[in-house]
């Protein structure tokens, strides 16, 4: 419980330099948008593209696992956004809230703390889960988000294809298949872009955050609560109702379980603010959700660990 509240401390320690930074007027919002532009095209897609090429071919087991986990993801996030259009908010903010239901933060909080907590499993399968996470469930909110921000159908696929975030997994997912990697050199240099880009997201957020009206932050929203409530408590219910019908190893279930439970990716903010949709909302789901995960976290790690 205290590596969980570690890490999570670390999270809000990098958006809370984003914060103080434009509190004392050293970044403004022309910043802002530059730090974003540089994770979206640059840090996350290499730490996409190496993490990746790094894995190794899964079994047909793990590929079933990986299927269930996408599919109870899905229903997650179609629940969630069914249930913000019936409280009559606009269509972006149901699809930008399903899509905050959606994505997880595996890469950069789950992974660490699922090491620590379930050993070399969470190693070989976790990976796996963030490729599903961010090759097939978040190139498909991006082509919903892309279609509620007033694009066809056809551009939305299109400006989908051209996200450097989906072409990063696709990329490494195509060197894991092929058993390729990158020449050293290469590999260091997109390796040394991959690993800023978490910090530079996490500024960024921050930075978003303190552009807010504290109380704007602080307050109740439907939205982002039902966002919330779908990220960390209906999502992992939903991992573990359809992973329990398969007949796995039970570490590997606790992993899936325990990233599913993670609250939402920075990515999520950065994606809303390129459509001009609900990036607010995002942003207060994204740091909500996250305080809240210090107790959601440590109740689903001490379950898993000790009960499970």
């Amino acid at each position: 419980m205290l590596d969980t509240l570690v890490r999570v401390l670390v999270f809000f320690g990098f958006i809370g330099l984003g914060v103080a930074l434009v509190r004392f007027k050293r970044l403004n919002a022309q910043g802002l948008d530059g730090l974003s532009a540089y994770f979206y095209w640059l840090g996350f897609p290499a730490w996409l593209m190496v993490s990746f090429s790094k894995l190794s071919r899964f079994d047909g087991q793990t590929a079933m696992t990986l299927a269930v986990y996408v599919a109870a993801m899905l229903a997650g996030a179609i629940i969630v956004a069914l249930v913000v259009r019936l409280c009559r908010k606009p269509q972006a903010d149901s699809v930008g809230a399903g899509m905050a239901a959606l994505i997880n933060n595996s890469a950069f909080l789950g992974i660490p703390i699922a090491l620590s907590l379930f050993g070399p499993e969470a190693g070989r399968i976790g990976p796996l889960v963030v490729a599903a996470d961010f090759l097939i469930l978040f190139s498909t909110a991006c082509a919903a988000l892309a279609k509620a921000s007033g694009q066809t159908f056809m551009k939305a696929m299109i400006n989908t294809a051209r996200n450097p975030t989906v072409i990063g997994a696709l990329t490494g997912v195509v060197l894991m298949t092929f058993g390729l990697r990158f020449p050293p050199p290469v590999e260091s240099a997109l390796d040394l872009l991959g690993r800023s880009g978490p910090p530079v997201a996490l500024v960024a957020l921050g930075g978003m955050l303190g552009l807010m009206e504290p109380r704007f932050l602080l307050r109740a929203d439907l939205t982002s609560a039902v966002a919330i409530v779908g990220k960390i408590l209906l999502a992992p219910a939903l991992v573990a109702t359809g992973l329990s019908f398969l007949r796995l190893p039970p570490e590997t279930y606790k992993v899936c379980v325990f990233l599913s439970a993670t609250p939402t990716a920075v990515s999520v903010f950065i994606q809303t603010k390129m459509y001009g949709t609900w990036f607010e909302g995002a942003a207060k789901t994204v740091a909500q959700g996250t305080t809240l995960s210090l107790l959601t976290l440590s109740a689903l790690a001490l379950i898993l660990t000790h009960f499970a």
